[in-house]
């Protein structure tokens, strides 16, 4: 996908993310399914959190030397080839470790959400001119150049959309 559709999709998905938060109280926000289950708080803070990660990764594939022979690993031929992370729960790696808690506040998760929008656009350029031989690892998909760190910002937070509708069924069943 282009990176500026990217970058278009992208916008679109973080103010939908932030026009839905106003839809729930406090306390439903915070309010897991399960005990094993995050709250949406959690997953709002994750999607922002890894974000803000991916975002470093897409910056560090600049500084890297060139590699052609760095390749993706299975999964991540596949994730790339359909467009998009499948429908299945997904082990947070370990270097996305503590990137689901509690947010203190709405406003604190919309500004984060502005700044993460904000470094998209700001990497749109960036991404345009990256060497697609210059790439890091990804604890999946292994190594991922500038655009295709970019792509992924916008594949998981469109993946963690199913979570969101789990999560909604709940609050809306109880």
């Amino acid at each position: 996908m282009h990176p500026e559709m990217i970058l278009k999709q992208f916008q679109c998905l973080s103010q939908h993310y932030m026009e839905e938060m106003k839809k729930y109280t406090w306390e439903d926000f915070n309010r897991k399914p399960s005990a094993a289950s995050w709250s949406l708080g959690e997953m709002y803070t994750h999607v922002i959190e890894t974000g803000y990660l991916q975002m470093k990764s897409l910056l560090a594939c600049l500084e890297v030397p060139e590699n052609h022979a760095l390749k993706k690993t299975f999964a991540g031929k596949v994730v790339y080839f359909i467009g998009g992370i499948p429908p299945i729960k997904a082990k947070v790696p370990p270097s996305a470790e503590g990137t689901a808690y509690p947010p203190s506040s709405r406003e604190e998760l919309i500004k984060k959400m502005n700044v993460l929008e904000q470094q998209m656009e700001q990497a749109l350029p960036i991404v345009m001119g990256a060497s697609p031989d210059r790439k890091i690892e990804h604890p999946y998909f292994g190594y991922i150049n500038a655009r295709e760190w970019y792509y992924h910002i916008l594949m998981h937070v469109k993946h963690h959309l199913r979570q969101k509708k789990r999560i909604d069924s709940f609050l809306n069943n109880r």
